[in-house]
């Protein structure tokens, strides 16, 4: 199979968009190279040194919200990136404002784009679709690590994934809600095009913690993220199998087999595919409701907290379903199989 060059006459606006993913693309590496040039060069070492032993034993931004900055989340690079694509948001219902809620994003996809352009900026205006509700991406705690990279995704309203981030950001108040990529690195092995495999069976966490906060549940289906990158599927007991797992075992993350496309071609390279990204946020699942009556989670033992936790994890499985059911001839005509629960 040949490669298939982009032709020279692109328009500017399209160059534009592929400038805009290029950027998103590059964070992790440009800020990792102007810290160690900063530390290279004797007039910024020290300084570099006293931000490392500041990001490393004092601040503790991520586990308490980040540091949001609307200007950075209303930057024209989300707006371009958004348009590569292009990604939509779709709202199913109001959300009450005097609540707090736990998102769950599904699928992971190979890097979740559609959270990243969806909740952590304003390229398709969450703020105004969603008045009041002060939502906080949540991602893994090694990300803020990173030097550099770690203030800008908490500008963009990104905070640690972890049980005291969560349980922090709930307790600030009304509205205050945060969005978990459920299915994890785990479910990045299955992003496959054509394809909606969750890891969701025996997620259980992210509904517990909802119930012990008072939260409710908000499901999310983005129809198109695993179809944004090739997939190299690989099968258990080959080395690369292998290689993932204990990747994901002992950091946390692991890494997909995949490939996109380039700056000048559409055949090979680590860009994203121009494959539309369409969000639903689906209709709140309220624990309380579920069940038929308020619940008093200090009173419930740990078995009582767990049948409530699976039905109220089965009830959220229900409105997921329901919505792809409602969706998918329309965002995913070309679909190769129907939404799985594979794990």
């Amino acid at each position: 199979m040949g490669i298939r060059l982009a032709p020279l006459n692109v328009p500017m606006h399209r160059r534009r968009q592929t400038l805009g993913v290029l950027i998103w693309l590059l964070l992790v590496p440009l800020s990792l190279a102007i810290f160690v040039f900063s530390l290279y060069w004797t007039y910024t070492r020290a300084f570099a040194l006293a931000y490392m032993t500041w990001v490393l034993f004092w601040d503790r931004a991520a586990e308490t919200g980040g540091r949001r900055s609307t200007l950075v989340r209303r930057l024209p690079v989300w707006t371009w990136m958004r348009d590569f694509f292009p990604a939509v948001l779709i709202k199913e219902a109001d959300l009450d404002a005097d609540r707090n809620y736990v998102f769950g994003y599904h699928p992971h996809g190979v890097i979740s784009l559609g959270a990243w352009i969806n909740f952590a900026t304003e390229a398709n205006g969450f703020s105004g679709l969603f008045p009041g509700i002060h939502l906080r991406l949540l991602t893994l705690s090694s990300n803020f690590n990173l030097p550099i990279f770690r203030e800008i995704i908490m500008w963009l309203s990104i905070a640690s994934v972890s049980r005291k981030s969560c349980e922090t950001i709930l307790g600030k108040g009304p509205g205050h809600s945060v969005c978990i990529v459920v299915g994890g690195a785990q479910e990045s092995l299955y992003a496959r095009p054509g394809t909606l495999d969750l890891v969701l069976n025996k997620r259980l966490g992210f509904v517990k913690v909802a119930i012990r906060n008072g939260a409710s549940l908000v499901p999310v289906l983005s129809i198109g993220e695993n179809d944004v990158f090739d997939l190299v599927p690989t099968r258990k007991g080959t080395l690369p199998y292998t290689l993932q797992q204990l990747c994901k075992n002992n950091l946390g993350w692991t890494v997909p087999l995949f490939s996109g496309r380039g700056i000048f071609n559409y055949s090979m390279g680590v860009l994203p595919h121009r494959r539309r990204i369409a969000t639903v946020v689906c209709k709140p699942v309220h624990p309380d409701e579920v069940m038929g009556h308020p619940i008093n989670v200090a009173a419930l033992t740990p078995e009582e907290l767990d049948a409530v936790t699976r039905k109220v994890h089965a009830a959220y499985v229900e409105s997921l379903l329901a919505a792809w059911e409602k969706y998918k001839d329309e965002y995913a005509p070309d679909r190769i199989k129907e939404l799985e629960l594979v794990e």
